[in-house]
């Protein structure tokens, strides 16, 4: 990394703060939380605003780093002027000290625009990534060529640290948070109390993913819930959004034991459910990153995606990944085996 005019800051000059995330990926957006924690530790009394996409506003309400969430709406604003105007205002009477551009698989034209319509006093942002120059740079006061060689399996909380490399920056802590409220989780621990009952142990199982590539056989999953269920007894939990039904489908045509279905809810209260669970088993997806922002222990499987970079953090956290890069040469026996690790270790210790 390289960054140009480097900046200091006393911590009582900078009141506001803008960073822009605006991205779709919920995967992208979780991995700024170690950024925000370190602008929240560094300026415990700053107000920090972040602009979310309309998918990803939701999941970032009420985040303890935060203490604003705009919503970026690009199709509202493509039909109405006057909506994109009054964003654009209100960006501008926050009078920001400092807006912040995170990027670490690509740059954003309507990122660095937006950081640049804020007319913040300091903007940083991404002067070139992995060697391609970023056209919109000049949108920023300071830059920084973002690149990862050697270490080109960095892991996606560090690469969005990065961008903070000109004002000195950085956590330890790169563990993921999300902020549920005592009435979300109150709400989940009263959803699933029945088989919290029958159940010394609850499982939860995610088929599904946005990407082809990313999917374990649904039968698989099935494989696993039957086995977990009949030689651990433990509870079993599926969740699934408005994109999965066909994966859930197939899945439930080989599930031959009880189950809970979590489907269609709103994304904090799917994190919620999944914060009362103790082990989550899941494919390479947003709902993956959830997981790790949560009290449940993760399995995440991986086909061509680099867990290195991508993985939940945390030492209770385990991947499998296979060399090929195909999710389904990941056997159910290499599943299986790495459950009883954890199952048995959990039985244990309760």
């Amino acid at each position: 990394m390289k960054s140009e005019n480097r900046v200091s800051f006393s911590k009582a000059n900078v009141k506001n703060i803008l960073v822009v995330r605006q991205h779709d990926q919920l995967g992208d957006m979780l991995c700024v939380i170690p950024l925000l924690r370190a602008l929240r530790s560094h300026f415990p009394n700053a107000h920090i605003t972040l602009i979310a996409s309309l998918v990803n506003y939701e999941v970032m309400r009420n985040h303890p780093y935060l203490d604003d969430v705009l919503s970026y709406d690009k199709r509202r604003f493509i039909a109405s002027f006057l909506q994109l105007w009054n964003f654009i205002h209100t960006l501008r009477t926050r009078q920001y000290d400092l807006a912040v551009v995170p990027c670490t698989v690509s740059t954003s034209v309507t990122s660095d625009v937006l950081a640049w319509l804020s007319r913040a006093k300091v903007r940083i942002g991404a002067k070139s990534l992995q060697y391609r120059q970023n056209p919109t740079a000049f949108c920023f006061t300071t830059t920084v060529d973002l690149r990862w060689e050697p270490t080109s399996r960095r892991h996606q909380t560090l690469r969005n640290l990065d961008i903070l490399e000109p004002i000195g920056l950085t956590t330890e802590d790169l563990m993921l948070v999300i902020g549920l409220t005592e009435a979300e989780k109150g709400f989940a621990r009263e959803f699933l109390a029945p088989l919290r009952k029958k159940h010394r142990v609850l499982v939860g199982i995610h088929p599904g993913a946005g990407k082809v590539a990313n999917r374990w056989s649904p039968g698989n999953f099935a494989s696993v819930a039957n086995r977990m269920s009949k030689e651990y007894d433990v509870g079993i939990v599926v969740t699934a959004g408005p994109m999965d039904d066909e994966v859930l489908l197939e899945m439930q045509k080989g599930l031959q034991c009880p189950f809970e279905l979590i489907q269609d809810q709103p994304i904090r209260r799917v994190a919620a459910m999944i914060n009362e669970l103790d082990l989550f088993v899941t494919n390479d997806t947003g709902v993956m990153h959830i997981a790790g922002a949560l009290s449940a222990t993760v399995l995440a499987l991986f086909g061509p995606t680099d867990p290195l970079e991508w993985a939940p953090i945390g030492e209770k956290n385990r991947f499998i990944v296979v060399a090929d890069g195909n999710i389904n040469s990941i056997s159910v026996d290499e599943v299986n085996n790495l459950i009883d690790v954890i199952l048995l270790n959990m039985l244990r210790q309760k």
